[in-house]
């Protein structure tokens, strides 16, 4: 019936994402070493795929697919199994251990047998990437009842150990790098299930994986608290300054420091936002994984839940204080930016009414002026038009004389006045229609 139903495209996908790097069941004894490489950021996340293809193509195996994301292989004389993570990638070796099948207490070193030591040390020299996480885990039958680890083994002062899987095994770790470079985890067989085995074995591998991995944001986050002071004082500084601050020009100096300064912790906030979020969400992991061990208390030894929470999470308590400073000086600085953004845009509101007050007040002028102006031209004008009327009066005959003509010149300074007036007032409407209409236009506009 579901072959005639159209299935949604990512359903494969999706469905695929519950079972992708399964567990795997492990037949003890058995010796594993563990690697988690970090690439540069940026960096060809296929060089790894292709270096493992070498290996295949020198043990004669078939090499996996090219991007493939997790690969098993059986070579012989040990087994791979790759994980291509976010920001790493995974490789487990997987050894057999024929010589010591049974865990004795007086034996000698568990970490004598290694699974690594059986990988062409050329291939290994030249892995993609950075090692961040390496580690050896031992993985030995003993007796029903836990056994201390040989003496050596561990650092007894950083020793954490506990029952696992209701008594079904046991832990022994230092969290500490060996001679070698390794950490060390040694599980003791008390009656494991294959299958519960390599779930436990994986277990603890991911937990010393991703311990590291959550570790990688506190140098940054120390680092940032370092600076995180010294913006925190200047603001101080600057906040306090505010008050007294009364010129246009020193409100803008003001300003612009502030603004430099929020830009300074926004760059440090998406700096180390990434690196912050993804230290939480692998703290987050290594508490899921060691939640599926069940461990139990042994006498005398944390726990390594324990353990870890006594040193691991005031790490990350660090990482995450230090991304709520950078939020809490973000918002702070932002405030502060905001309040004087605000006076400086009052200020220049008060200064530009002052220079449309005193516009305003030359438009006045000029206005008064212009009038005079008229005004006299109205007499000037007048006065040249009644100059030319005498000229052609005068050589008129008249009844009386003289007299008539300047009777006659009388009654039109008046009436020449008017109409020169009328012609000025004209002209000038006629002027300013036209710019009116242009105003209006570009408020339209």
């Amino acid at each position: 019936m579901i072959q005639h139903l159209p299935p949604h495209p990512q359903r494969d996908l999706l469905t695929g994402e519950l079972h992708a790097r399964p567990a795997l069941p492990l037949a003890t004894p058995v010796a594993i070493s563990r690697l988690a490489m970090v690439g540069a950021p940026g960096g060809d996340r296929g060089a790894a795929i292709a270096h493992l293809a070498l290996l295949c193509r020198r043990y004669g195996v078939t090499p996996p697919a090219v991007g493939a994301d997790f690969v098993l292989a059986d070579f012989g004389a040990f087994r791979l199994r790759y994980e291509r993570h976010t920001e790493f990638d995974g490789w487990t070796f997987l050894r057999p251990v024929f010589e010591r099948p049974v865990f004795e207490a007086e034996a000698e070193d568990p970490f004598a047998t290694t699974a690594i030591a059986a990988v062409p040390t050329d291939w290994l020299a030249a892995l993609p990437g950075h090692t961040l996480v390496a580690a050896h885990i031992a993985v030995l039958r003993g007796d029903a009842a836990p056994e201390a680890p040989p003496p050596g083994c561990f650092t007894e002062d950083n020793l954490a150990g506990a029952a696992l899987a209701g008594g079904a095994a046991t832990a022994w770790t230092d969290f500490r790098a060996g001679p070698d470079g390794f950490s060390r985890i040694l599980l003791q067989d008390h009656g494991l299930t294959p299958a519960l085995a390599g779930r436990l074995a994986q277990a603890l591998w991911e937990i010393e994986t991703y311990r590291l991995l959550a570790l990688l944001a506190l140098p940054p986050a120390r680092a940032a608290s370092a600076e995180l002071g010294r913006a925190s004082e200047r603001l101080a500084a600057q906040t306090a300054r505010l008050s007294g601050l009364h010129e246009l020009q020193a409100e803008r100096e003001a300003l612009e420091e502030l603004s430099e300064l929020a830009t300074g912790i926004e760059q440090l906030a998406a700096a180390t936002a990434d690196r912050f979020s993804a230290s939480l969400a692998y703290h987050a992991l290594v508490g899921q994984r060691l939640q599926g061990l069940r461990e139990e208390r042994l006498a005398g030894l944390p726990t390594l839940a324990e353990y870890l929470e006594r040193r691991l999470d005031p790490a990350l308590a660090t990482v995450a204080a230090t991304g709520t400073r950078i939020a809490s000086l973000s918002v702070r600085c932002g405030r502060a930016v905001d309040l004087l953004r605000a006076r400086v845009a009052v200020a220049q509101e008060a200064q530009t009414q002052k220079l449309l007050a005193a516009m305003a007040e030359t438009g006045h002028a000029q206005l008064r002026l212009q009038e005079t102006v008229e005004g006299l031209s109205v007499a000037g004008i007048s006065y040249y038009v009644l100059s030319l009327a005498a000229y052609a009066l005068k050589p008129l005959p008249w009844p009386i004389g003289s007299v008539q003509v300047e009777l006659a010149l009388a009654v039109l300074v008046p009436v020449v006045a008017a109409l020169v007036w009328l012609r000025m007032r004209r002209r000038r409407r006629g002027g300013a229609a036209p710019f009116s209409a242009k105003s209006s236009a570009a408020r339209d506009r």
